[in-house]
């Protein structure tokens, strides 16, 4: 039934409360679409602006900005020795993202410099001497702001396997994305009892940035001098230039997609964290649209005495919070032997109490003729449960399966308590697990958010007209 008649929408006041309903709409579906922009703008963030939560990112339409992130990526401050003329409240580049007016006006007057080509090429043969000279300086000589997201890999190419790794280190890394060179990165000069193998390591690091940009044609590495002085400065500033002049958009995009390509190794190359999740879900699923649909239909279709407290004792399961359940449903899977098992994490959640109330309710609605009939033309109880009443309950199901869905695909908490083995680990638990270990980047940790709510968004999309089919269908009975 309409809210407002149809004779009656012409009226002011009508015309006034639909206006008001669809502001309100706009109002909320803004709530829900603004904080899903920011995160995907974060996920392509880094180090330079991740502090400002812009719905778009600056570096998308200003050169400017473009310019500082790139120097941000080979400097973890503000390079004064550098660019000494810069304002001297730029301390940190948090402070440097803050001040665009200052910046957009640093930047080109920077660029300015190297607008000939002459100006330019002598740009570019000036970084590559420098950088050629930096090839056979000694490592002692030079530091290195490494990126985080490439150890990992480095590590992995070059040791092979995890038991080579912690062979030579002696130490028992758990993944290859626990190493870290923090230690190292600080260290000016090998130190006695530090350990070589892992010193090594970090040198060979060093240089293969240096070797890296060689080999791909570009100005400037993450590995520069310790000591930086007037003839260094000047070859960094043209190599700067000269890189971002060049290559600007190519490195721009390379390390915004940085963070997605390092959520694909960290949760869908985890063993069977991908497999774990769609098993989950679809045994999730299906149990939930077997057991709740078959209680319910019982409840409904058989009087019974007791249907009243059995419902009220289905309801008062919704009362309690899962962090209340969570204990006694750790002793009870304990007790029972299944830790570390798919029933752990799957019995929990097949039956629930509102699902099963839900869909009593539109069970009761439907017209008892049409068990009558089913029954004059000899139908059993299983052929009137099947192929009469559940195709009429499509939407209601629907809306259960995507419940069912969510708390499966999404529940790392429980996962987590009564499966402690990594190879039953699913997404979810994967992406706790990387919040944790890139805390220091959280850009790396709304990339691997976008992710992991793009399969909720898909198939609420997909689900969206059953979905409404399921809300609406109910409240006009």
């Amino acid at each position: 039934m309409a809210v407002v008649l149809q004779p009656e929408r012409k009226s002011t006041k009508a015309k006034f409360f639909i206006a008001s309903i669809y502001v309100l709409l706009t109002l909320g579906a803004l709530t829900m679409v603004y904080p899903f922009a920011a995160m995907i703008s974060a996920s392509l963030a880094s180090n330079y602006d991740y502090q400002r939560h812009d719905i778009v990112g600056a570096s998308l339409y200003s050169r400017a900005d473009r310019f500082m992130r790139s120097v941000a990526r080979y400097f973890k401050t503000f390079p004064r020795d550098v660019y000494p003329d810069a304002p001297a409240e730029w301390t940190s580049w948090t402070r440097v993202a803050a001040d665009r007016a200052r910046v957009e006006s640093f930047v080109n007057a920077e660029l300015a410099k190297y607008s000939t080509p002459s100006k330019l090429a002598a740009a570019r043969e000036n970084a590559r001497r420098y950088l050629e000279t930096l090839s056979r300086a000694n490592d002692l000589d030079t530091v290195c702001n490494y990126d985080p997201r490439d150890v990992a890999r480095f590590v992995k190419d070059r040791y092979g396997s995890l038991d080579a790794l912690n062979s030579a280190w002696q130490v028992p890394h758990k993944s290859f994305f626990d190493v870290s060179f923090a230690a190292e990165s600080k260290a000016r000069a090998f130190r006695e009892g530090d350990d070589p193998e892992k010193w090594n390591a970090y040198l060979a690091l060093k240089r293969s940035y240096i070797t890296n940009a060689l080999a791909h044609g570009d100005y400037i590495s993450r590995t520069i001098r310790a000591q930086i002085g007037e003839t260094d400065a000047a070859a960094l500033r043209d190599a700067i230039a000269a890189q971002f002049l060049e290559h600007g958009w190519r490195d721009f995009f390379h390390a915004s997609f940085a963070n997605y390509r390092l959520v694909a190794e960290y949760l869908f190359l985890r063993g069977r964290a991908f497999v774990n999740t769609i098993i989950l879900v679809i045994i999730s699923i299906l149990a939930s649209l077997t057991v709740n649909p078959i209680a319910a239909y019982a409840l409904s279709r058989w009087h019974l005495k007791a249907t009243e407290k059995i419902i009220l004792f289905l309801l008062a399961t919704t009362a309690f919070p899962a962090a209340v359940t969570a204990i006694p449903g750790f002793l009870l899977i304990r007790d029972l032997g299944l830790l570390n098992t798919f029933a752990a994490l799957i019995l929990p959640g097949v039956a629930s109490g509102m699902s099963i109330f839900i869909l009593k309710g539109f069970f009761d609605a439907l017209p008892q003729e049409l068990y009558e009939a089913a029954t004059i033309d000899g139908a059993n109880e299983w052929t009137v449960f099947w192929r009469i009443t559940l195709p009429m309950t499509t939407p209601i199901l629907a809306v259960n399966a995507l419940n069912s869905f969510i708390h499966a695909y999404s529940s790392w908490e429980w996962a987590f308590l009564v499966c402690q083995k990594e190879s039953h680990w699913t997404l979810a638990v994967w992406m706790y697990q990387m919040s944790q270990t890139f805390s220091h980047q959280p850009w790396c940790v709304m990339a691997g958010f976008v992710v992991v709510s793009i399969p909720t968004a898909l198939v609420f999309l997909m689900c969206q007209k059953v979905i409404l089919r399921g809300i609406v269908l109910p409240s006009m009975k």
